[in-house]
């Protein structure tokens, strides 16, 4: 895989693997350190820097693809261009 669809492949399978860890052990994660609110900050610290570095992923992603849609509509309009001139340069005036 290049690049794109590689870090695109990432940042679903990582969003899809945090949610269902996150739905299934938050919980239990939860209860074992009830008593402790020094660790439930932590706890909460930890949340926040996974979800910020979630964030940066997809924000790489959305970069990514307006890249992606950039270089095509040149691509496009490139060709369009082109073909234009062709067609002038071939036709009897």
């Amino acid at each position: 895989m290049r690049g794109r669809p590689r870090r695109l492949a990432i940042a679903v399978v990582l969003t899809i693997v945090d949610v269902a860890a996150c739905n299934y052990y938050g919980h239990f994660i939860w209860q074992a350190f009830a008593r402790d609110l020094f660790a439930k900050g932590a706890l909460l610290g930890l949340l926040c820097l996974w979800i910020a570095s979630a964030a940066v992923i997809w924000l790489h992603v959305a970069y990514d693809l307006r890249q992606t849609l950039r270089e095509r509509d040149y691509r496009l309009a490139l060709d369009a261009a082109t073909a234009s001139t062709e067609a002038g340069r071939n036709s009897n005036v």
